[in-house]
């Protein structure tokens, strides 16, 4: 528990919000996705509850998700992938960038939950392939964009003080 609340504060510390993301593709999906109000009102992936998942998925407009619990031989190509914190641990980026395209997604659930978890992110969003990567607190977003330079945000879904006042200043 004191792991979280630390790991939280710092991830508080560094969070930027819309006006810290420089890369078009990464302010569109902040600006328009995680600030949206709407939320979909039907999980029809049944993959998870996590509002800013399914405002993401919605988003990106991604259709064919594949939940990875486990180290399991994919024979298809992937579009999004989604990591649950225990798959952390099993999972190889190596082994899945042959299924991936140009646009492929993987989300990683629970990136701030333990000390080992921290560490697999970081290596995950360090790799090679990844040129994007977005990490809030409780998910974590890889890109593989090869239009894009190499980039990592840490972002708070959440609006800020400043946000909502630019917000109705511009209107």
């Amino acid at each position: 528990m004191q792991h979280q609340i630390i790991s939280y504060l710092k991830f508080l510390w560094n969070a930027k919000n819309e006006h810290g993301v420089h890369s078009p593709f990464a302010y569109d999906l902040v600006t328009k996705c995680f600030y949206s109000r709407y939320v979909p009102e039907k999980n029809t992936t049944n993959l998870t509850n996590n509002k800013l998942l399914l405002k993401t998925l919605t988003y990106l407009n991604l259709k064919d998700i594949i939940r990875f619990d486990t180290q399991e031989n994919l024979h298809s190509t992937i579009n999004g992938l989604l990591l649950s914190s225990n798959a952390l641990q099993n999972f190889s980026i190596d082994k899945t960038l042959p299924f991936c395209t140009n646009d492929s997604c993987f989300f990683v659930e629970h990136i701030h939950k333990t000390k080992e978890n921290e560490l697999i992110w970081k290596q995950l969003y360090q790799h090679e392939a990844v040129t994007c990567s977005i990490e809030t607190y409780n998910l974590g977003l890889l890109f593989i964009r090869k239009e894009q330079q190499k980039e990592h945000f840490i972002i708070n879904p959440n609006k800020s003080f400043s946000s909502l006042l630019f917000e109705r200043i511009r209107f």
